[in-house]
């Protein structure tokens, strides 16, 4: 049976999540990035450095509290003392470690938007044991870049993306979010998500991608912009 005429159109490449290991093969240029990594990790370190401190603490009571029952040197009004200390710091100091230790590396690790000749990614980087999550978007799957918000009074801004291959939610970061889930519209496209940024990112984050891209006109203004 003859073979079926192989077509001449090119493959449609698809993205697929960065390991944050791979290497691209080709020599990308006009390589350019601008971190989203906030205020929110400097609060995340001083709450680790909080829950050390009071963790210290706790291990500082108990220990006179074994001290003093050791030497049988106590009161029953003192021992109760002592022991509520004990667990009220337990609760505050190696409790919060548990939640501070999860979920610490994925908030003070690196991360952003980067561009470059091949095309944009998302990502936070790998630390300590946080994977690290990301995705790379080659330039002939992006429809359209675009600033939009949620709120009037308080906005909180966002980085849209519409492309015109498909992704499942597994191929796309955690922190990625969805038209519906945000209240905003949404298009007749394979692929359309949102990446939160800080409001003196916005323009930036659009200048880099309208300089590095193969056709600037793939990112969208619109009078918000301007804001």
């Amino acid at each position: 049976m003859a073979s079926p005429e192989p077509s001449d159109d090119p493959p449609v490449l698809r993205g697929v999540p960065s390991d944050l290991t791979h290497t691209s093969g080709s020599v990308s240029h006009l390589r350019r990035y601008v971190s989203l990594r906030g205020p929110n990790a400097r609060m995340w370190m001083a709450a680790a450095y909080l829950s050390g401190a009071l963790t210290v603490g706790f291990l500082v009571v108990v220990g006179s509290l074994l001290w003093n029952l050791l030497r049988q040197d106590y009161t029953v009004g003192s021992v109760t003392l002592w022991s509520a200390a004990a667990l009220t710091m337990a609760f505050v100091g190696p409790g919060s470690n548990i939640v501070l230790l999860r979920g610490l590396p994925q908030r003070i690790t690196r991360q952003g938007i980067s561009a470059d000749s091949d095309g944009v990614i998302v990502l936070q980087e790998r630390k300590w044991w946080f994977p690290g999550e990301g995705t790379f978007i080659g330039w002939n799957e992006i429809r359209r870049v675009r600033e939009d918000h949620t709120g009037d009074r308080r906005r909180t801004y966002f980085i849209e993306f519409v492309l015109d291959t498909y992704r499942t939610d597994e191929e796309l970061p955690t922190w990625a979010e969805s038209a519906e889930s945000l209240g905003l519209t949404s298009v007749e496209a394979p692929t359309q998500f949102y990446v939160q940024v800080p409001r003196d990112h916005k323009e930036k984050i659009l200048r880099m991608i309208e300089r590095t891209a193969p056709l600037p006109s793939v990112v969208e203004r619109s009078p918000l912009s301007l804001d």
